[in-house]
């Protein structure tokens, strides 16, 4: 699509006569000249990238099962801090004023006394929304990972238990986020610690931030839970692992102010309550769930609210290609950002999960079902008009809503995020890279490209979603394509 002056003529006698021969009568013929524009482009292409096997293929797909934005390993970092209230070290809680925050929210608080500098409206939701010993009807909360990248925030404690909070991904270790060794009941950051039971200090509960490939289980439990105050130990743990934590409703809106990390519009929160003492403990369980309170930020996509009902939940992933096409507008320019496009193919797995003594045992698919097959449409860098194929779906520039002669996120600040255009597709096969492009010259001619075939030069490659594409004008790498 890029009307560019050939800057560069391979030095072939072939490839030299056709050149020649496009000057001829027959120069518009839309087959010669086509073929004459794929035989230079070749041309150009082994002399930048060397001489093609007869082998080579041009998908580097793995096949792997997961959404657009989706990670193919598990990825666990402990931040460095959590959410922030501000400076609150002369603020001290003890058993005989527990209900400060609610006092405090409401005014009767004496002004003497140190206020929340950050995160008011927050800390006024979830205070409200849990307060202490009200019983809270929520849905259990069972996790697994999403499309993105999302981190998980301890924010508050209303509980006198001591604990250690870990989350584990998938079949990797457990991760300690903190370790709960002070007793205060309704405690958040910036406060201090119970010195008769801690090492002094102020409260830090740190954040943690999660990779891992859509569907990977993600618990989060507390455990090691010990009252110090009489050395009693409970041998259980507690958190989703076996249904002692719930979603809680916030009011819509609300979401964490954070220090170290830049949400996305669209990012989206939710927030998780646990309960400190499960069932067959010596005390009984208030079900406040306000134990600790959880803020789980997705960026943009958080832990899919998999809810166990009936001892089912469904997960949906997907397979997904991402085609980056050259348009034979020029033919010595192998940027692959002409179109770029993602194709997705979705697929619904149910799963049926057993229990034992309250801890998950089994997991199970039990059946999968196909959502419609969609495309994105990345990024145009070219400047010709184009009839995209894909399966038995055709979508053109022109019809749509775009410029013919304008490169649309191939300059400047590119988001390798966007999405120009969005379509359902029908007949697309993964295996077979059944997609194509018409492109429509400015003198008339057609240019009919197709996914290459095994040892010829691609016009057309298919990689990884998370494959981000060149700006204009500069040629993908040739590890792309060989080891170096």
């Amino acid at each position: 699509m890029k009307n560019y002056l050939l800057k560069s003529v391979v030095a072939l006698c072939a490839v030299a006569a056709m050149v020649s021969c496009s000057k001829s009568e027959d120069a518009f013929d839309n087959y010669s000249y086509g073929e004459n524009q794929k035989k230079l482009y070749a041309a150009n292409f082994e002399a930048k990238y060397g001489k093609i096997a007869s082998n080579k293929k041009w998908d580097f797909t793995t096949g792997e099962r997961r959404l657009t934005r989706g990670f193919s390993t598990i990825k666990t970092q402990v931040l460095e801090n959590g959410i922030n209230f501000g400076d609150l070290s002369n603020m001290k809680v003890t058993l005989k004023n527990a209900s400060w925050l609610h006092s405090e929210i409401e005014g009767r608080i004496d002004a003497s006394k140190p206020s929340v500098e950050k995160n008011e409206e927050l800390l006024t939701a979830i205070t409200t929304v849990l307060p202490e010993k009200k019983k809270w009807e929520g849905k259990s909360a069972v996790l697994m990972a999403p499309s993105s990248g999302f981190y998980i925030y301890p924010l508050f404690c209303g509980g006198r238990l001591t604990f250690d909070l870990k989350v584990k991904v998938g079949n990797q270790e457990p991760v300690t986020v903190f370790e709960k060794n002070w007793i205060n009941f309704q405690t958040i950051n910036g406060m201090k610690k119970d010195t008769k039971v801690a090492d002094g200090g102020t409260i830090n509960m740190k954040g943690i931030y999660i990779e891992a490939p859509v569907g990977t289980p993600v618990e989060v439990y507390l455990d090691n839970i010990t009252d110090k105050n009489n050395g009693k130990y409970f041998p259980k743990v507690a958190g989703t692992t076996n249904g002692y934590a719930v979603y809680v409703d916030i009011p819509e809106g609300i979401r964490p102010i954070l220090d170290d990390v830049e949400l996305q519009e669209d990012a989206i929160v939710k927030y998780i309550g646990i309960e400190d003492v499960v069932k067959g403990a010596s005390e009984s369980s208030d079900n406040d769930y306000n134990d600790v309170v959880l803020a789980v930020v997705g960026n943009p996509d958080v832990p899919q609210e998999s809810i166990i009902t009936e001892d089912k939940y469904e997960v949906k992933t997907c397979k997904t290609k991402r085609y980056m096409i050259e348009d034979l507008g020029a033919v010595d320019d192998f940027d692959f950002n002409d179109i770029v496009v993602d194709v997705n193919e979705y697929t619904v797995t149910t799963h049926t999960v057993t229990y034992k003594n309250g801890v998950l045992d089994t997991d199970v698919v039990t059946s999968e079902t196909s959502e419609p097959t969609k495309a994105i449409i990345r990024c145009m860098g070219g400047t010709l008009d184009f009839e995209l194929t894909i399966g038995e779906t055709k979508w053109v520039k022109s019809e749509n809503g775009f410029t013919v002669g304008t490169m649309y996120n191939t300059q400047g600040e590119v988001d390798y995020n966007k999405v120009l255009a969005e379509f359902e597709v029908t007949g697309w096969n993964y295996d077979e890279n059944n997609i194509g492009v018409k492109v429509n010259g400015e003198k008339g001619q057609v240019f009919n490209i197709g996914f290459p075939k095994a040892g010829t030069a691609p016009m057309i490659i298919a990689v990884e979603p998370t494959q981000k594409w060149m700006k204009e004008r500069v040629s993908v790498p040739k590890s792309w394509f060989y080891e170096e």
